[in-house]
């Protein structure tokens, strides 16, 4: 039974995870090179730790969730 549990909570991370690496290693389109790879994965991680600096990018994230969703 824990053992099911556990599964169940790992599962999920985990799919989550494959779909990060396949978005980030999938094919890239047309005018894109090996460097637009490496600008993608700094954004995810400057997206993850950092996410202080998109706040002037993304108005909707100064704003409580609650706000967001009702207007």
């Amino acid at each position: 039974m824990i053992a099911w549990i556990i599964v169940a909570f790992l599962t999920i991370p985990g799919m989550l995870g494959l779909l990060v690496l396949f978005h980030v290693f999938r094919p890239q389109h047309s005018l894109a090179d090996t460097s637009n790879r490496i600008n993608k994965i700094r954004l995810f991680w400057f997206a993850l730790t950092r996410e202080e600096l998109f706040v002037d990018v993304f108005p909707w994230m100064k704003r409580d969730e609650h706000e967001n969703i009702s207007k």
